[in-house]
């Protein structure tokens, strides 16, 4: 589960993740290119800094925790959704227990799978699709 630390000159499909969720979050990475640039930090440090965290620009455990749970609404999610709700489902569900397959934001067959499982043991419909109810059960988790 563990999404690695990234800071300036990092590359890769996480820092793509990374600036996909800046973007969804209305903060400008630049473009999204997988380059850890000089404009994906500006905007990692003006969303540290508007959400009271260390403004340092590097993105480890306590950022990545603020970006999975900086938005907050709740569409409906099934396979082959993708943005910063998967993410946050994604990461709920693996800090209980439920291997969705990590936190990338993007809703493949083992979210699904992983879904279905919390669904079954929360008494709810088991068809892997994220709606209110399953919304509902997942969010008390963060409690």
């Amino acid at each position: 589960m563990a999404e690695p630390t990234l800071k300036k000159g990092a590359h890769g499909d996480a820092v793509h993740q990374l600036q996909e969720a800046l973007k969804g979050l209305g903060y400008d990475p630049g473009q999204v290119d997988g380059q850890f640039g000089a404009k994906t930090e500006q905007a990692v440090k003006k969303f540290q800094h508007d959400k009271g965290i260390a403004s340092d620009g590097v993105v480890g455990p306590i950022t990545w925790r603020n970006i999975d749970e900086a938005d907050q609404h709740e569409p409906i999610l099934k396979k082959g959704s993708k943005g910063n709700p998967v993410r946050r489902a994604q990461y709920r569900l693996t800090a209980a227990g439920y291997d969705v397959g990590g936190v990338d934001g993007a809703f493949g067959a083992k979210t699904e799978n992983g879904v279905k499982k919390f669904q079954h043991d929360n008494g709810l419909t088991a068809d892997g699709v994220v709606g209110p109810k399953t919304w509902q059960k997942i969010d008390a988790l963060g409690d």
